[in-house]
């Protein structure tokens, strides 16, 4: 009985301390699982098709092939400005996206050779969804 406790003690800290500094527990995801996360990342960004701003400008890259990572991470920085302006319903899909999205960070990703996200072309909604749809089926 004394060793149960024990085993289970010692589970319990190592998810907590797991959960504590944001280590994944999983190593790698599948294909299969990445490409789930990336189709459900793509409905979540359909349900926000109907959502109408006309007066913020997102920062919006092209470059999908070489700056893979570079470009994630200014869609997911972008996608975090977007929150800040959508009702509850539609924060939900956001946060969706970018939980499906963290997925696919790895660690440090700037690279020197790629534009910063601020160097890229300023876009309406539409055409940022647009492209953040392109990326994600890219991917």
């Amino acid at each position: 009985m004394m060793c149960k406790v024990l085993v289970f003690g010692c589970i319990a800290a190592v998810i907590l301390m797991t959960a504590a500094y944001g280590a994944p527990l999983l190593t790698e995801l599948l294909p299969a699982q990445k490409e789930e996360l990336l189709k459900a990342s793509i409905m979540d960004l359909a349900q926000l098709k109907n959502f109408k701003n006309n007066f913020l400008d997102f920062y919006t890259p092209n470059d999908k092939q070489e700056c893979n990572q570079t470009t994630l991470e200014c869609y997911l920085r972008e996608l975090e400005v977007l929150k800040q302006d959508v009702g509850e319903e539609d924060q939900t899909h956001i946060i969706n996206i970018k939980k499906n999205l963290d997925y696919f960070k790895v660690g440090n990703s700037s690279d020197p050779t790629c534009k910063t996200c601020e160097s890229n072309e300023k876009k309406k909604f539409p055409e940022f969804c647009q492209e953040l749809k392109s990326f994600l089926q890219f991917m």
